[in-house]
């Protein structure tokens, strides 16, 4: 493949993937669309999917690039797509296991400080911790 050709590819990931965090936030994971996604980016519905095996596999790569914002610290966190998908995310961590198991990985690696989506990912991290999913007393 060509230097100019990977370069779009790359190019093509990123602008569907930045579509995809503004879409998912704003309708949310069970109703955001792929066409929706590629519509928004500009592309077609086939440039996703030479992307992305699936909608599993786009979901995915939206999560990646979620995590990475959630551990670059407060600054990365201002955008109008970070808490919106952290509680969609949350909520789809508490019925599936494996994202479970990641979101509170990148919860624990997260640097939390005392803005209000820090004190969202503490409070999440502790939900994520206890064993039903639910928050532990308060001592």
């Amino acid at each position: 493949m060509g230097i100019v050709r990977q370069r779009r590819k790359a190019e093509t990931r990123v602008l569907l993937l930045e579509a995809g965090l503004r879409v998912f936030a704003e309708r949310g994971i069970e109703l955001a669309t792929l066409d929706d996604v590629a519509e928004a980016a500009g592309f077609t519905k086939g440039a996703i999917y030479r992307q992305f095996r699936s909608k599993s596999a786009f979901l995915l790569g939206l999560f990646e690039q979620y995590a990475a914002v959630a551990r670059a610290g407060s600054g990365a966190r201002q955008a109008s797509w970070f808490l919106p998908l952290t509680i969609q995310f949350a909520s789809q961590a508490m019925r599936d296991p494996l994202l479970r198991r990641r979101f509170a990985v990148v919860l624990a690696e997260a640097p939390v400080g005392a803005t209000p989506e820090g004190e969202l990912l503490k409070a999440l991290a502790r939900v994520l911790r206890s064993p039903q999913g639910t928050a532990p007393p308060a001592a």
